[in-house]
């Protein structure tokens, strides 16, 4: 009996031997970067042991990564139909879905990858991505800082968490994670373009500044840098600044869309109305997308007696945005002053809808309504006007003197 042990023994080593042999060979070929030869090498360890979640991820991994994504799910299913918990398995099954664009698949087994491996931070950072592409925001932040909790020097991870926080309308917050990702990072340039940006944004434009200098000592053609600055300059009221630094940025670099657009935006403000217009028509022919873009555009027309030009435009922001209030109580005004009565009454009662907190429109479509006749009707929106603008000084006054206290 002894002998016919140590037989069935000595016959089981070679294939022990081979199989492992199989995934070292596969694990070098996935090292160097050669993936038809690690695929090949785990499948025939695969056909070893066909019950290993572990070799079913590795094939699909490496299906994926040869761009066969339908067979490399095949195996993923494999590896979780043997273990259910496998939490490679169901990570990459949700890349795999997210690169499809099929979040209602891909966020179900992200979730399960992380309630398997809840300190892996990798995991979590993809979750936070993914629910930041379907507007799951809190949910993203608060994956995002689990991961850095967990991989603190990851300075990618607090850039994501400070692009999660814009998202959610946290500028505060966001801040300060840019602020981590451009300490932990210095020579990043757009670590540092982020959290100067929102440091304008939050109101400290002289610290903005101080990082859009750095980045261009460091890189005297960083277009956004310039970009940036200029932003930051108009903020502070600097127009002659933004002007002279966006100047540079579009000579550098004609293409940018946004360039223009703030470059427009400061020529406004120095009641140059003709470069205004040329540089918003440029910024709306460059993107014409840029919703601010046709607006501002069109204020610009208004303001230089163009009102065909200005109905056009406050179409196209509304085209691109139906439920920009103000966009609508433009159109309703200049309608207005064209002539079109009902045009002009439709948008502004739009206009209202959208946001009835404005007192602006009220008192628009009460002189409309008086020259059509309707005294009564004009009376109640004059009133309705009148409640409101008092309401929002009123509110102005107490923040005011709560400022001073």
């Amino acid at each position: 009996m002894r002998f016919v042990i140590l037989l069935c023994l000595a016959i089981s080593l070679p294939a022990q031997s081979t199989l492992e042999q199989w995934k070292a060979q596969g694990r070098a070929a996935k090292a160097r970067g050669d993936a038809p030869a690690a695929l090949e090498a785990f499948e025939k360890a695969a056909a070893l042991s066909p019950k290993s979640p572990e070799l079913q991820d590795e094939i699909g991994f490496l299906l994926a990564v040869l761009h066969r994504a339908d067979e490399a799910k095949v195996h993923f299913e494999r590896a979780l139909a043997l273990d259910p918990k496998y939490a490679p398995a169901h990570y990459h099954l949700g890349v795999a879905y997210w690169l499809e664009k099929d979040p209602n698949n891909a966020i179900p087994h992200l979730k399960a990858a992380v309630e398997t491996a809840p300190k892996n931070a990798e995991y979590r950072q993809r979750l936070g991505e993914a629910f930041t592409g379907v507007g799951h925001y809190e949910e993203a932040v608060a994956e995002l800082k689990a991961a850095t909790a967990l991989t603190p020097k990851n300075c990618s991870l607090w850039n994501g968490l400070g692009l999660a926080y814009v998202d959610a309308g946290e500028l505060a917050s966001a801040t300060a994670a840019y602020g981590r990702a451009a300490e932990c990072d210095p020579k990043n340039l757009e670590y540092r373009n982020n959290y100067g940006f929102l440091l304008v944004q939050t109101r400290q434009a002289d610290k903005g500044i101080e990082q859009f200098r750095a980045i261009l000592k460091l890189d005297p053609k960083n277009v956004m840098a310039r970009v940036n600055l200029g932003f930051a300059n108009l903020q502070r009221g600097d127009f002659a600044g933004a002007i002279a630094s966006l100047q540079d940025a579009i000579r550098l670099d004609p293409s940018v869309a946004l360039a223009h657009y703030n470059l427009g935006v400061a020529y406004k403000q120095k009641d140059d109305i003709d470069n205004a217009r040329k540089e918003l028509a440029e910024a709306v022919r460059l993107d014409p997308n840029m919703v601010e873009a046709h607006y501002t555009l069109g204020i610009a027309n208004w303001q230089a007696g163009d009102f065909d030009q200005t109905a056009e435009q406050m179409r196209a922001a509304i085209a691109l945005k139906p439920d920009y209030a103000q966009a609508h109580y433009m159109l309703g005004t200049v309608l207005k002053q064209k002539g079109d009565v009902d045009g002009a009454e439709q948008a502004l009662r739009e206009a209202i809808r959208l946001d009835p907190s404005d007192p602006g429109p009220y008192n628009t479509l009460a002189q409309l309504l008086r020259q059509k006749g309707d005294v009564e009707g004009s009376r109640k929106l004059f009133a309705e006007g009148a409640r409101l603008k008092a309401a929002a000084e009123a509110k102005q006054a107490e923040m005011f003197n709560k400022q001073k206290q």
